[in-house]
């Protein structure tokens, strides 16, 4: 989740244990399967907002967290895909649900060891316009400025669906190469590494489009849902 500032529990060993400035930070926190036990708690972040919009644990335990920053100096570890924030227009706090992202808004993916001790990887992803926030009119619910999926496969390989105003969005071998409305999904995939983008695609019409939710098939194709406003999507 997100946390306004100190005080949040954190476990000795923990990756991070201070408040890294701004607003929100992540809090990353691992509990026993019967809620009893507080196994690991960190918090994670750079000196502006970020936000956790879905996670998904290995086999092995590590952690990939999938979200929003809006931070210049978000931990980076490994050999990443995109070390460098991308920048992006200020957003009002009007259109966040009073989040502050004044800074601009990347997407970026990362990896926490399964004690919850280790930064393993990560990276931003993202182009000069507004990566993975929502500020479309595809809101009707709370908290529909922050929807966005995280899932693995087999080989912890990384799928991502987003959304994004950047015509420079990274893409590789992607169906759609370029931004065809206002707001397009995004969709992609990296390696467990994060240090590889082996493909990413836009995936919109010409009006708005969010990509919400993506899930794999036992065959490897990938499954996007989300929302449209395109006559032509």
């Amino acid at each position: 989740g997100i946390v306004f500032g100190t005080g949040y529990p954190i476990l000795t060993g923990a990756y991070d244990g201070t408040f890294n400035g701004g607003q929100i930070d992540l809090g990353i926190s691992k509990f026993n399967a019967i809620g009893t036990d507080l196994l690991y708690s960190t918090y994670i972040g750079g000196s502006n907002s970020e936000t956790p919009n879905s996670i998904v644990a290995a086999p092995n335990g590590d952690l990939f967290i999938f979200g929003l920053t809006s931070s210049t100096d978000f931990p980076m570890a490994g050999g990443s895909y995109d070390n460098t924030f991308n920048g992006g227009p200020n957003i009002p706090t009007s259109a966040t649900n009073s989040l502050d992202f004044t800074g601009g808004s990347d997407l970026y993916v990362a990896r926490l060891s399964s004690n919850g001790a280790n930064l393993i990887a990560s990276t931003y992803v993202g182009g000069s316009g507004t990566d993975g926030l929502n500020t479309s009119a595809l809101q009707y619910n709370y908290g529909d400025q922050f929807r966005g999926d995280i899932v693995l496969d087999g080989n912890n390989n990384v799928y991502v669906s987003s959304h994004t105003t950047s015509s420079n969005f990274p893409t590789v071998q992607g169906s759609q190469g370029a931004l065809a409305g206002g707001q397009d999904a995004v969709v992609f995939k990296m390696n467990a590494g994060l240090n590889m983008m082996l493909w990413s695609t836009y995936l919109g019409g010409s009006g708005d489009d969010t990509g919400n939710s993506l899930q794999l098939s036992s065959t490897g194709d990938v499954y996007v849902a989300g929302g449209t406003v395109s006559p032509n999507m």
